[in-house]
C-alpha cells in the first residue's frame, strides 16, 4: 500500500469513526477528512500536464496534519461533556438589530471612502481597460478589516428575507473579488444548515451551480477564456472539457502541486514565524516592525495559480513539526468551538462556527487562519450579533 492510498484511507476511516461516535455530518472531524480526502483523490486524476507526481516528503507532511488533527481531536472529544448551567446576562446597550444596522452604513461609508481614496473600483477599470486591478483598491491596512466586515454581514443576511445581501454582493462583484463571494457564500450555508429547521439541499445545489458559473465567468473575464487551454494545460484527452470545470478542478488541485514544488527546495524550518507574522500583521504595523524572511523561495508551478494550500508559510516558518502543530492546534480550536454552538445555539456561536468551517474547507487552498478578512469576523461577530439579554445557556 503507497502513502497515498494510506493517506486516503485513514481520511476515509477517520470519517467513520466520528460519524459512528456523532451520527452526525457537519462535525470539525468529518469535514476536514473529506476535503482532504475529496482534493487529493481529484489531483490523482492528473488531468493537467503541470500536475507531477507528490513527493514522498509531501505525502509525509500531509499524513503528519492528517494524523495530528484527528487523533488530537479523538482524544480530547472524548473527555466528559461540560454541564449546562444558565445565568443572567447583563442587557447591552444597543440590540443586536441596531447593531447589524449599524454596521451596515459603516460599511457603505467605508467602500464611499476606499473609492475616493483608490480613484475608482476595480470593475470600473477592468471594463475600460484602465492598468490597475483589484489590488490596487482600498486602504492599507483598512482593506482587509472592511473586506472582513463585508462577508460576515453577508453570510449572516444571506438566507434571510432583507435586501441587505444583495448589497454585500453587490459590493463583492464592484471590487471584483471572487473570495469575498465564495467566502460569503460557504458561511451563509453552513450559518443556514444550524439555524433553519431543515437543510434546504436543493436550495445549496442551486446556489453552488451557480456559484460555479460566476466563478467561471470572473475567471474568463480577468484571464480570457480563449487561452484557458494555454494557462491549464489539459492533457489531450481533457481539451475540450467546460472551462468552468477546468477553472474548479484548477483551483481544487494545483495548490497541492504549488506545495510539492515548494517541499522540493527546502527542508523548511528557515523563517522562524516571519512568514506567517507577514500573512496577519496589518501593513502599517509590519512596515514598522522589524520582521525580515530570510528564505522565500519561488515555487508557484505558474503565474496564473498563485496558492499554496494552508501550509506554505507554517512550512517555511517550522517544518514538518510547525504542520503537526498545526493540525494539532486546528483539533483544539474546532473541538472548542463546535461544543460552544451544541451547549449554546446563539446566532453568535453557530456563525462562529461557520468561519471555522469555512476555513477548513478551504485549507485545501489557502490558509485562512491567516488571512486578515477572515480571522478578523472572530472579532465582529461577538460585538455584532451577541445577544441582548435573558437567560443564556453556559
Amino acid at each position: 500500500m503507497n502513502m497515498e492510498t494510506i493517506i486516503l484511507t485513514s481520511c476515509l476511516l477517520f470519517m467513520l469513526i466520528d460519524y459512528i461516535k456523532t451520527r452526525k455530518i457537519f462535525t470539525p472531524v468529518l469535514i476536514f477528512n473529506f476535503i482532504w480526502f475529496f482534493t487529493l483523490s481529484l489531483y490523482n486524476l492528473k488531468i493537467s500536464y503541470l500536475q507531477q507526481d507528490l513527493s514522498e516528503r509531501t505525502l509525509y507532511l500531509f499524513i503528519l496534519n492528517i494524523l495530528g488533527f484527528n487523533i488530537t481531536y479523538l482524544i480530547i472529544s472524548s473527555f466528559k461533556k461540560r454541564k449546562v448551567t444558565s445565568s443572567k446576562r447583563k442587557a447591552l446597550k444597543y440590540t443586536k438589530e441596531q447593531r447589524i444596522k449599524f454596521a451596515k452604513w459603516f460599511v457603505i461609508f467605508l467602500f464611499i471612502v476606499e473609492t475616493i481614496y483608490s480613484g475608482g473600483i476595480p470593475i470600473i477599470w477592468k471594463i475600460t481597460g484602465v492598468g490597475k486591478n483589484y489590488f490596487d483598491f482600498g486602504i492599507p491596512s483598512v482593506h482587509g478589516a472592511f473586506n472582513g466586515l463585508v462577508i460576515c454581514l453577508g453570510a449572516y443576511s444571506f438566507f434571510k428575507k432583507t435586501n441587505d445581501k444583495y448589497l454585500y454582493l453587490l459590493i463583492g462583484i464592484l471590487i471584483f473579488s471572487r473570495q469575498i463571494m465564495i467566502s460569503m457564500a460557504v458561511e451563509a450555508i453552513i450559518f443556514n444548515m444550524f439555524t433553519s429547521k431543515e437543510i434546504k439541499w436543493k436550495k445549496y445545489i442551486i446556489i453552488g451551480i451557480v456559484g460555479i458559473l460566476a466563478f467561471n465567468i470572473l475567471g474568463n473575464f480577468r484571464s480570457g477564456s480563449e487561452t484557458m487551454n494555454e494557462i491549464f494545460q489539459p492533457k489531450q484527452q481533457y481539451v475540450n472539457m467546460p472551462n468552468s470545470l477546468k477553472w474548479v478542478y484548477s483551483y481544487m488541485t494545483f495548490s497541492v502541486s504549488n506545495f510539492n514544488n515548494l517541499v522540493s527546495k527546502t527542508d523548511g524550518g528557515m523563517n522562524r514565524g516571519a512568514s506567517m507574522l507577514s500573512q496577519i500583521v496589518p501593513t502599517a504595523l509590519l512596515d514598522k516592525v522589524n520582521i525580515e524572511i530570510k528564505y522565500n523561495p519561488f515555487y508557484l508551478i505558474s503565474l496564473n495559480y498563485n496558492t499554496c494550500t494552508s501550509f506554505p508559510e507554517i512550512y517555511l516558518d517550522f517544518g514538518a513539526i510547525g504542520i503537526l502543530v498545526f493540525g494539532i492546534l486546528l483539533a483544539f480550536l474546532g473541538n472548542s468551538i463546535y461544543k460552544q454552538m451544541l451547549l449554546n445555539k446563539t446566532e453568535a456561536n453557530i456563525l462562529t462556527y461557520s468561519v471555522y468551517v469555512h476555513n477548513i474547507l478551504l485549507l485545501f487552498f489557502v490558509n485562512m487562519f491567516l488571512y486578515l478578512p477572515v480571522i478578523v469576523q472572530f472579532i465582529y461577530i461577538p460585538l455584532i450579533f451577541a445577544e441582548n439579554e435573558g437567560r443564556i445557556k453556559k
